[in-house]
This record gives C-alpha cells, sequence and structure tokens, in this order.
C-alpha cells in the first residue's frame, strides 16, 4: 500500500484535515456565499432564505485554489442548498436554483463527492479549535456551521470529531501492523494491537458522551430532517429526486448516458433531470469503515446471514436490502511471506455499506479499497487459530489472538452503544411523535380545518419517517413538476402511501436502520477467534457461558 499522506490521511489527525479547516473562504469574490452562511439561521427563521438564494449571484467556483477553500465551499452549500430544500415553515423544494447547484456540483466533483450532505461536510470539515494549540477533543472544540443554530446540534457532530481524532492512531498502526505481520514481528503486531485497543476504548467513551448535551426530541425534530438526502423521499415530498438546475448540460458533457436527449419525449426529459441521493449517515466514516477491513469484519445483506437474521421472518422491502452483493475480488495468491496466508476475499457484501462509500471523499475510499486487497490482519489469526486447534501454538501466539478478539469486543461495543442511540434518538421519537403534530414545520391549511379525532390520526402517520414532518401532506403535489412527470408515468407509482404499521424507520442514508445496526453489531461479534477447540472445549458449557463470552 501506499503511504498514509498519498490518501490525504495524516498519521496525526487521521481522516480530519492537518490543519483545522477554514473559518472563511478568503478571496472577496465569495464574500455573497459567505455572507449567505452568516445570515442563513435568521432567514431560515423570518421565511426569507429562499428569497435571498434566489438574489445570489452565480459565481465561479473554478476559483478556489486550494482543496482547503473546496472543502470549505462544499460545506458552505451543503448547508445552504439542504435548508433551501427543506425550508422552515415552507413546502419541501423539488428543485434547486443554479446559483446553488451548478457550483455545488462542480465542487463536489473536485472533491470525488456526490453533491448531498454528508459525514465529511458536518464532522470532518466543520469544526474550530477554540485553543490553536490544544487537542482535537471535546474539551477544545465548537462547530463552525449548525442548520438549527443549536448546541444540540453542534454537540451531536462534535462527538463524531472528537471520535474521528480518537481513532486517527488506529490508521498508521494499521499500516505497521500489516508489515509487520509479513515479517513476522511479533512485538510490533502486539505493539499495534495495543494501539488500536487503546484508541477503540476512547472512541467508546466518547460516544457515550452524546447523552449529556444532545436532547432526542430537539436532534430528532428539529435537527435530522435536514440531513436527509433526496433517495426514497417520496413521504417528505420528493417522489422522484431532486432536481439540479443548470447542470443537465454537466451530464451530457461528462456522461454516455446523458449523451443524447433528442430522442426522448418532455417526460422523459424532466424525469432525467432529478438526482437521487441518500443523506448524511454514520456509515459514511471512512474511520469506521478502514477498522472493518482491518479486522476483516464481514458484513452481508441485511437479513441475508442465517446464522444472524431469521429468513422465516422477512423484512420489510428496503432501497438496500436483498440487492446483489458487490461482485467479490479475485481470490490472490500467497505474497511470499514466511507465515502462510488464506486466499484474500473481500469482506463487505453489505450493498449500502458498499454504495456510502460514494460520500467520502475520494482519497479516503481509494484507501478503503486498496486496504480490502492488502490488509493480512484476518488472515493471520485464521492461521494462528488453526496452529492453536493443531496444539502448535506459543504463548505468544495466543497473546496475539487475545489482543485481537479485545479490539474486535470494543468494536463490538461501540456498535452496541450506537444501536442504544438510534433506538432512542430515532426509533422511540419516531413512534412517539412530535409535540405538535406538525414538528414545526410546514402544514397544510386545509389539514388544519379537520375535526380533532382526524387530525390526531393524522399526527400518527407523520412517525414512519422522520421526514414526514415536514409535511402533513407528503408524495406529489397538485401544480408540481414532480405531478406533472407522475401523469406522464402512472406505473412507476413512486407516491404510494407506505403503512405506518410496518413499524419501518429509515436512516437519512435510507436504509431500514434497526436491523441493519444490529446485524452489524452481531457481524462484528462474530469475528472473534474463539480460544478454545472444539476437541478441548468442555461438555458442560452452558448458553449463557457462550453469551457472556460474546
Amino acid at each position: 500500500m501506499r503511504s498514509l499522506e498519498d490518501y490525504d490521511i495524516s498519521p496525526i489527525t487521521g481522516f480530519l484535515p492537518v490543519e483545522p479547516p477554514l473559518r472563511r473562504l478568503p478571496d472577496p469574490y465569495f464574500a455573497p456565499w459567505e455572507e449567505m452562511m452568516e445570515n442563513f439561521n435568521g432567514l431560515l427563521l423570518a421565511g426569507k432564505f429562499r428569497e435571498k438564494v434566489l438574489q445570489m449571484p452565480l459565481l465561479d467556483h473554478t476559483r478556489l485554489t486550494t482543496t482547503a477553500e473546496y472543502r470549505r465551499a462544499f460545506v458552505i452549500f451543503c448547508f445552504l442548498s439542504h435548508s433551501y430544500v427543506w425550508g422552515k415553515l415552507e413546502k419541501t423544494s423539488e428543485t434547486l436554483p443554479a446559483t446553488l447547484a451548478v457550483p455545488w456540483t462542480g465542487i463536489s466533483n473536485y472533491l470525488g463527492l456526490c453533491p448531498v450532505v454528508c459525514h465529511a461536510a458536518v464532522d470532518l470539515w466543520n469544526y474550530r479549535l477554540l485553543d490553536a494549540d490544544g487537542p482535537i477533543d471535546l474539551s477544545n472544540l465548537a462547530a463552525l456551521t449548525t442548520y438549527s443554530g443549536s448546541l444540540d446540534e453542534a454537540w451531536f457532530y462534535l462527538i463524531t470529531t472528537a471520535i474521528e481524532s480518537a481513532g486517527a492512531c488506529c490508521l498508521p498502526a494499521i499500516l505497521s501492523v500489516i508489515e509487520h505481520i509479513n515479517d513476522c514481528n511479533y512485538d510490533g503486531i502486539k505493539s499495534n494491537l495495543e494501539t488500536m485497543y487503546g484508541a477503540l476504548v476512547k472512541m467508546n467513551e466518547i460516544l457515550q458522551r452524546m447523552y449529556e448535551k444532545c436532547d432526542p426530541y430537539v436532534f430528532y425534530w428539529k435537527i435530522r430532517p435536514y440531513l436527509a438526502g433526496w433517495e426514497n423521499m417520496a413521504e417528505a415530498g420528493l417522489p422522484f429526486g431532486l432536481v439540479y438546475e443548470g447542470v443537465d448540460h454537466l451530464w451530457s458533457a461528462e456522461t454516455d448516458e446523458y449523451a443524447d436527449m433528442s430522442h426522448l419525449t418532455e417526460g422523459q426529459r424532466i424525469l432525467r433531470q432529478y438526482r437521487r441521493y441518500a443523506g448524511g449517515s454514520a456509515a459514511q466514516s471512512s474511520l469506521i469503515a478502514a477498522l472493518d477491513v482491518a479486522f476483516g469484519v464481514e458484513h452481508y445483506p441485511t437479513g441475508e446471514k442465517p446464522s444472524v437474521m431469521k429468513l422465516d421472518n422477512p423484512l420489510p422491502k428496503d432501497r438496500y436490502t436483498r440487492l446483489p452483493s458487490a461482485v467479490p475480488t479475485d481470490d490472490s495468491s500467497s505474497d511470499g511471506s514466511r507465515t502462510p496466508q488464506p486466499p484474500f476475499t473481500r469482506t463487505n457484501r453489505n450493498a449500502f455499506l458498499r454504495a456510502m462509500r460514494k460520500y467520502m471523499p475520494r482519497p479516503h475510499r481509494e484507501f478503503l479499497e486498496d486496504l480490502e486487497s492488502g490488509s493480512n490482519i484476518r488472515p493471520f489469526m485464521l492461521h494462528l487459530r488453526e496452529k492453536m486447534q493443531a496444539e502448535d501454538i506459543t504463548a505468544e501466539e495466543l497473546n496475539v489472538i487475545e489482543l485481537y478478539n479485545n479490539c474486535i469486543h470494543q468494536l463490538k461495543l461501540f456498535r452496541d452503544k450506537h444501536v442504544q442511540i438510534v433506538s432512542l434518538y430515532i426509533v422511540n421519537q419516531a413512534r412517539k411523535g412530535p409535540n405538535i403534530p406538525h414538528g414545526g414545520f410546514a402544514i397544510d391549511k386545509k389539514k388544519e380545518e379537520q375535526p380533532a379525532a382526524e387530525a390526531k390520526d393524522e399526527k400518527t402517520q407523520n412517525v414512519l419517517y422522520p421526514q414526514t414532518a415536514l409535511e402533513t401532506s407528503p408524495g406529489i403535489r397538485e401544480g408540481s413538476v414532480s405531478a406533472k412527470v407522475s401523469h406522464l408515468f402512472p406505473e412507476l407509482g413512486l407516491a404510494k402511501h407506505v403503512d405506518p404499521k410496518t413499524g419501518v424507520v429509515r436512516g437519512t442514508g435510507g436504509t431500514n436502520v434497526m436491523p441493519f445496526l444490529k446485524q452489524s453489531r452481531d457481524e462484528t461479534a462474530d469475528m472473534k477467534i474463539a480460544l478454545e477447540s472444539p476437541a478441548t472445549a468442555p461438555s458442560n458449557k452452558t448458553w449463557s457461558d457462550w453469551i457472556m463470552r460474546r
């Protein structure tokens, strides 16, 4: 593998930038963007945000000169664009004006990202240090921007920023342990695994602090809707996605698929203009993905691993359920090291997790791809297990297995905490519903005239997706662009009502969140190496003993 710096990764700060993100673009030419950022919270509250956006000039994004400037600009457009689409006390917008859409698309292409809010925008490039010489931890961090202007939202982002900082030391340790395994350097292997273990313990401690300053109700009903994308959002008023005005010519110039639209009907041309992107998701963290790849944690399509999920109880249909698996790479041969290695196979077969890589900066996902073919930690542990089963293992080698298991256990605990947070902050909030029927967002005037009983029923319909709080009449609105397309293509059926009794709660990335998270946690636990061979294990072990070991 190449050096970390070749992947835009720092041995000190990890996936966070080496220098803190820019707080403002230095070129006065971009002052209109920065002025909107300074005032967008107030403009949203006053109901004047969209009006001001339409008055913005269309600036040339190619005048940005450095990667740091492109990152700052990307953050700007993530906040401005999502605020424009979801609004505040306004109907969802099906179109993004060219003043936002054109530069955002160009900036995203430069960074290798999709033009939609993502983990990098709100967590990696959205912080400042209170003390310039201090550490990147919760005692020294502040958020640059939030959608809601609330401390709860800032804390939510900064928890993840601090986790990224705490886990940064894992990345050079991963590359180092790969080399030490090739050289059979057990002291080096143990040292690197101890480093990763300590980082994972710290990451767990930081995640546990989410409850301190982020209120579940505020997060779910006031913050989370802005983090949603425009994929699978029919219930939120975006049945076909979002139209990026002024960028359709970019599609025709840069992709064969849109090279010639002259033969298409008007409706087909409109349909081609829609873009569908998932929103921000924790699955977009390159750090967690790197740990999974390094330790060889195997992820499968949700609900399709018999040892984890019961197949006789099918899950509700989901955007990422039962998609074809990612094609595994060809098995690689032994690298000629002194320790024989089992052949490499791609560990991540979960379509959602692989889709989320599109929402990581290009160099970071290149690192993950190379790590998938370069990591030898899991094969080495399986080799040691074979030696243990043959009763040909040394105490030093057994200690290496124990360290590996400790790391896996900490990663499993991290996912345990994540499941608990999602349950409290998302699932419970979705089931209870907002304190007010419309959740503080736009309501249909006609609905206000309904009898109290009907209004109560309408409130319960808002719990299927958090984004249904954006409108009390989700789907296709009369007179909208989507209505025209829907009339031309009624067979698409994208605005069908989904029964809230199914209990599906989706993440902002669009997936059915709880089964996915629980399976990811269980798949992590499955990676532990059993320290007793079947032949030597006592026969009087109980199920409780087995559970405790996990």
